[in-house]
């Protein structure tokens, strides 16, 4: 069953053709990969989907319902999850709190912030069998801009993971990781498949997304060529 149905899609940035009509389904349950060059149009792709750049023309439709237009935190309240969507305060904040606010931005916004203190007592259960899940686990009370690249790329996909998405998009998160660091990151994106989710991630080499997903489509200037 498709649960993901992106027709057309155009955008501009800056005056430039960043997308080309491009159309894609993702099927329930599947990894599917974008991969291309930089420059390619994949970044653009993923914040067009979950509505944080707007786009000049196209269709989306999310488990059979038309969702062109929508903003990320309606979005992500359907289930759609991009990321490193969630924009983090100036100030620093401990991983832990990081869930928290995870948790409150799609009701709250902005002013999530605020509230990282106040997790509530099965909150900070659960936020902290969610770090035990992505390995951070002993570092729930450290702070966030002390994490290493791989430790980073785990607290932000925990982020999106405290909001339930049924699909979830990721953007390089094998490439932009040390060697070392893939494997388990290819365990933990497999694991999250087998929990129920969709996810869909970009890669520039489609050799690196092959350790993960189902299918990979090749993107070039904003259309899909293979």
């Amino acid at each position: 069953m498709k649960v993901l149905e992106v027709v057309g899609l155009t955008c501009r940035v800056g005056g430039v053709a960043v997308l080309d009509a491009l159309s894609f389904t993702v099927e329930e349950g599947e990894i599917f990969a974008l991969c291309g060059p930089s420059g390619a149009g994949k970044t653009v792709g993923l914040r067009c989907l979950t509505g944080s750049l707007p786009f000049e023309s196209g269709r989306l439709i999310y488990d059979g319902r038309e969702i062109t237009g929508m903003d990320p935190r309606e979005l992500a309240r359907q289930g759609l999850v991009r990321v490193g969507e969630i924009s983090m305060p100036p100030w620093s904040l401990a991983v832990g709190e990081a869930i928290t606010l995870a948790r409150r931005w799609p009701r709250w916004g902005p002013f999530s912030a605020a509230l990282v203190h106040w997790p509530g007592a099965e909150g900070r259960a659960r936020d902290a069998a969610l770090l035990e899940r992505v390995g951070l686990g002993p570092d729930a009370r450290g702070r966030r801009d002390e994490l290493s690249a791989a430790g980073l790329a785990r607290l932000e996909l925990a982020q999106a993971l405290a909001l339930a998405p049924r699909v979830l998009l990721l953007d390089g998160p094998l490439g932009r990781l040390p060697l070392e660091d893939r494997p388990a990151m290819v365990a933990l994106i497999a694991d999250i498949r087998a929990s129920g989710a969709t996810v869909v991630l970009t890669e520039r080499e489609p050799a690196v997304a092959a350790a993960v997903a189902d299918r990979v489509a090749m993107l070039d200037r904003g259309a899909l060529v293979r």
